[in-house]
C-alpha cells in the first residue's frame, strides 16, 4: 500500500492561509476594479453634465459657441430627430498633441431642442489616465500577493525552526523513550502553554507505563521463579519413576505423558517470559549476522532428531546472506522453525534450508494442517478438527520478526510447508 504523503501542521495551515489570501486578493482586485469603473463612469457623467449645462446656457443666452474646446462639437440639425434615442455613449481614440499619440476617450452624443431648432452635441473626454489607474489596481494585486506569500513562508520557516524547537525536542524525547530503562526523562524548558501541557501529559503517561511495566515484570518473574521450583521437583520425581523398572512396566505410558507435559510447561513458561521481554522492547540492539555458520550450527543440533525420523536435511546456503537481528533472537527463530520442520516433516522429501537474495527459506514435506495461513502465527490457535493447538513457537517467531523489521510468510504447495523470512519493505 502506497504511503500517504505527510505534511507538518504549520505547513498545512500556511498553505490553506495562502489559498485564502490569494482568493481574498483576487476578489479584492475584482471589487476595486468594479469600484474604479463606477467612479470613472460617475466622474465622466458629472463632466458631461457640466458641459451639457454650459452648452444649453450658451444657447439660451445667444452666446457664441465657437469658443468651445475642441473636444466639444455642437451641430445644428436641419430636421427634427427622436430625442428618446439619446444620449449615446461609446469609446473612441483622440489625438493628444502634447504626447503626440492617440489616446482612448469616452464619447457622449446628445441631442436637445432649443426653440424650434435641434442641436447635436458630441463630447469626448480622455480616459487614458482613468483606465491606467484602474488597470494598475488589478496589476498591483499579484506583486502584493507574492510579497505577502514570501513573507508568510518565511515566517512559517521561522516558526518551525525557532518557536517550534521545544515541540520538536519533546517529540525526540518521546521517540527515544524506552520502557523499563529507569532513566529520568528530561524536561524541555518552554514558555508555550500548549507545549507544557503536552509535556506534562507525556510525563504522566511515562509514570503510568513504568508503574504498570514494573508490576507486570515482577509478576512474570515471580511466576516464572515460583513455577521453576515445583516443576524441577516434579521432573526429578518423574525421572526417578522412569528409572524404576517396576513402575515403568506397569505405568510407562502415564509416566512418559507426565514427563513430556512437565517439559512442555517449562518451555511454555520460558517462552511467555521471552515474549513479554520482546514486547517490552528489551531487545533493541540488532547487528548484521552472517547466517550460514549459525544455520549450520542448528542443523547439526537437530541432525540426530532428524535421523530418528528418517529425515534428511539439505542446505543451500549463501556466504553473503545476512540479517539485521540480535544473534540471540536469531537462534530462537532458527531453533523453532527447524524443530517444527523436523517434528512435522515426513519422509516424502527432505527438510530444506535455502538462503540467498535477502531471503531465508525453510521447508518440509507433510500433509496440510487445515489451518488458514493468517492464523498460523496466532498464540494457541486451535484447529476445529484437532484437540491440540499450535502453542507459542510460531507466535514467538512472528514476534521476533516484527521487532527485527523482518517479514515471515507461510504457504503450502507441492506437499510442502514453506516458511520464508526476508527484510520488510519499510526497513
Amino acid at each position: 500500500m502506497r504511503k500517504r504523503r505527510e505534511l507538518k501542521l504549520l505547513s498545512k495551515t500556511t498553505f490553506i492561509y495562502l489559498i485564502f489570501t490569494f482568493l481574498a486578493f483576487v476578489l479584492s482586485g475584482i471589487f476595486l476594479t468594479h469600484e474604479a469603473n463606477q467612479f470613472i463612469n460617475k466622474d465622466l457623467d458629472q463632466y458631461f453634465a457640466r458641459v451639457e449645462h454650459r452648452i444649453k446656457w450658451a444657447l439660451e443666452h445667444g452666446r457664441d459657441l465657437d469658443r468651445l474646446p475642441s473636444n466639444i462639437q455642437v451641430i445644428a440639425l436641419s430636421q427634427p430627430v427622436v430625442l428618446s434615442a439619446y444620449p449615446q455613449y461609446g469609446d473612441t481614440l483622440t489625438y493628444n498633441p502634447g504626447l503626440d499619440d492617440m489616446q482612448r476617450a469616452r464619447k457622449r452624443v446628445i441631442v436637445f431642442r432649443e426653440g424650434d431648432r435641434y442641436y447635436r452635441t458630441v463630447m469626448t473626454k480622455p480616459v487614458e489616465d482613468y483606465f491606467r489607474f484602474r488597470d494598475d489596481i488589478f496589476r498591483t494585486v499579484l506583486p502584493a500577493f507574492i510579497m505577502l506569500a514570501v513573507g508568510i513562508v518565511g515566517f512559517n520557516y521561522l516558526l518551525s525552526g525557532y518557536f517550534f524547537r521545544p515541540f520538536n525536542k519533546i517529540l525526540d524525547l518521546m521517540k527515544s523513550y524506552k520502557v523499563g530503562q529507569d532513566t529520568e526523562v528530561k524536561t524541555v524548558d518552554t514558555t508555550t502553554r500548549e507545549f507544557n501541557k503536552m509535556q506534562d501529559l507525556f510525563h504522566q503517561m511515562i509514570h503510568r507505563i513504568e508503574h504498570d511495566y514494573r508490576h507486570l515484570k515482577e509478576y512474570t518473574e515471580n511466576m516464572a521463579h515460583e513455577l521453576r521450583t515445583p516443576l524441577a521437583v516434579i521432573r526429578n520425581k518423574t525421572e526417578n519413576l522412569i528409572s524404576d523398572d517396576t513402575v515403568m512396566t506397569r505405568q510407562s505410558s502415564a509416566v512418559k505423558i507426565i514427563y513430556d507435559e512437565i517439559n512442555h510447561l517449562s518451555r511454555l513458561g520460558n517462552t511467555l517470559n521471552l515474549i513479554t521481554k520482546i514486547e517490552n522492547g528489551e531487545f533493541d540492539n540488532p547487528v548484521w549476522v552472517t547466517t550460514r555458520p549459525v544455520i549450520e550450527k542448528h542443523v547439526e543440533a537437530i541432525s540426530e532428531l532428524a535421523e530418528l525420523k528418517s529425515l534428511s536435511v539439505e542446505t543451500d546456503l549463501s556466504e553473503e546472506h545476512r540479517l539485521l537481528i540480535e544473534p540471540y533472537l536469531l537462534d530462537i527463530v532458527l531453533k523453532n522453525l527447524l524443530r517444527n520442520a523436523v517434528s512435522y516433516g515426513t519422509a516424502e522429501g527432505p527438510v530444506r534450508i535455502i538462503t540467498g537474495e535477502s531471503r531465508l527459506i525453510i521447508s518440509n514435506y507433510g500433509p496440510p494442517m487445515g489451518i488458514p495461513g493468517e492464523k498460523l502465527f496466532e498464540r494457541f490457535y486451535r484447529n476445529n478438527n484437532s484437540r491440540g493447538s499450535l502453542g507459542l513457537g510460531l507466535s514467538l517467531v512472528k514476534k521476533i520478526c516484527d521487532v527485527s523489521r523482518l517479514t515471515i510468510d507461510y504457504r503450502y504447495e507441492d506437499d510442502q510447508h514453506i516458511f520464508r523470512i526476508q527484510p520488510s519493505a519499510t526497513s
